[in-house]
């Protein structure tokens, strides 16, 4: 594959292999999770079996040629979207939290967090800077659907009603 912005992507201490492709796809390397993991060479081989044979996985599987991460290997990749996938079909067993405490924890973070670590390293940051809107210039209809909508939800939440009025009145007085 032609093209490819390649990157070791810090992940909570351990450095994970990944590559963007000209279309924009994120591809992180199989073996890199399950060595940052501390998962044996037999544990890594069904792992990355895995991947290739599974129904749902193989869909975001790919093998980069040998030289994108390794000079001598080429290596098993996961698109982006489906490592959160992979990662969760791989069980924490009551055995694995008793034997090996700091691989479950490991692999619990990681399940929740690999994705949008992998995501920031190659997407753009969104600018967050706050819009200068003046009041005046939202449109009465606007603001009227944003009022009921606030209102409902306070309602939905048993919020008291001269609650909902206080909280109304600091968005008419914003």
């Amino acid at each position: 594959m032609k093209g490819l912005t390649v990157k070791g992507v810090d992940l909570m201490g351990d450095t994970i292999m990944a590559a963007q492709d000209k279309d924009g796809n994120i591809w992180a390397g199989v073996n890199y999770f399950c060595n940052a993991l501390g998962m044996s060479k037999g544990q890594r081989d069904k792992q990355v079996q895995k991947v290739q044979k599974d129904e749902v996985l193989k869909q975001g599987c790919f093998r980069l040629e040998a030289g994108v991460f390794d000079p001598a290997n080429e290596a098993i990749t996961l698109r982006i979207d489906f490592i959160p996938l992979w990662l969760a079909k791989i069980v924490i067993t009551d055995k694995t939290k008793q034997d090996n405490p700091d691989l479950a924890e490991k692999l619990l973070q990681y399940q929740l967090k690999a994705k949008d670590i992998l995501a920031d390293a190659f997407l753009p940051k969104a600018h967050t800077e706050p819009a200068n809107v003046n009041p005046m210039d939202v449109p009465l209809g606007e603001l009227a659907s944003y009022l009921k909508v606030i209102d409902k939800a306070a309602v939905r939440q048993n919020t008291p009603p001269h609650k909902i009025m206080e909280a109304l009145k600091k968005i008419k007085n914003a």
